[in-house]
């Protein structure tokens, strides 16, 4: 896979969205940043590790300082991709870069899906979420309420909080490869060099 030395994402959880997108798409992002680096599967750090992939571990709660020292602000594309933190507004007057975020719900049709954990919300609930899905949306201070850039959304038939889990990882993958086609075709260059 191709090293792409101006992408960076964020992650909180195993790291495998990041792996199926960098597959379907053939990059990865040379920098990884991660609050909770034990969350990150084995066999995903081993991905990044062949590949040169550079890992930044932050604290639980990251403060704008070690934000702006984490290696983002060179960035000229930093994706969040299950990243349980709000970044603080100090972050964003020193970042001149694009910084995008998955969220696991249509906020586009139902805005009470912003924030956490709304895969619960969603489950067993058809006749108030007749559909669910993802999105991704440019990344502000004020917790999804970015501009949403791509949007994929299903029928919402997940009677479970897994089945809401499955559906919203499909989503999800679906948006951020949509949303990496279309931006890519516009800036790709951009990502080459550090």
């Amino acid at each position: 896979m191709e090293v792409l030395g101006n992408w960076a994402v964020l992650v909180s959880q195993t790291g495998s969205e990041v792996i199926a997108l960098s597959k379907k798409l053939g990059i990865l992002p040379s920098l990884v940043v991660t609050n909770r680096v034990t969350n990150i599967s084995e066999k995903n750090m081993e991905i990044f590790g062949k590949n040169n992939v550079e890992i930044v571990v932050l604290p639980k709660k990251p403060t704008v300082d070690q934000y702006l020292r984490s290696g983002l602000l060179e960035k000229k594309l930093v994706t969040l991709h299950e990243f349980l933190r709000i970044i603080p507004e100090g972050f964003f007057p020193h970042f001149k870069g694009q910084m995008y975020n998955g969220h696991p719900g249509l906020i586009t049709s139902y805005p009470e899906l912003k924030g956490f954990n709304k895969q619960e919300d969603i489950a067993g609930n058809q006749e108030k979420y007749p559909y669910c899905g993802s999105v991704v949306h440019e990344v502000i201070p004020e917790l999804d309420s970015g501009k949403v850039v791509v949007s994929c959304g299903v029928e919402n038939t997940a009677n479970t909080i897994d089945e809401a889990y499955a559906l919203l990882r499909e989503t999800s993958l679906k948006s951020w490869e949509s949303f990496f086609k279309i931006w890519l075709s516009e800036n790709k260059s951009l990502l080459l060099t550090k």
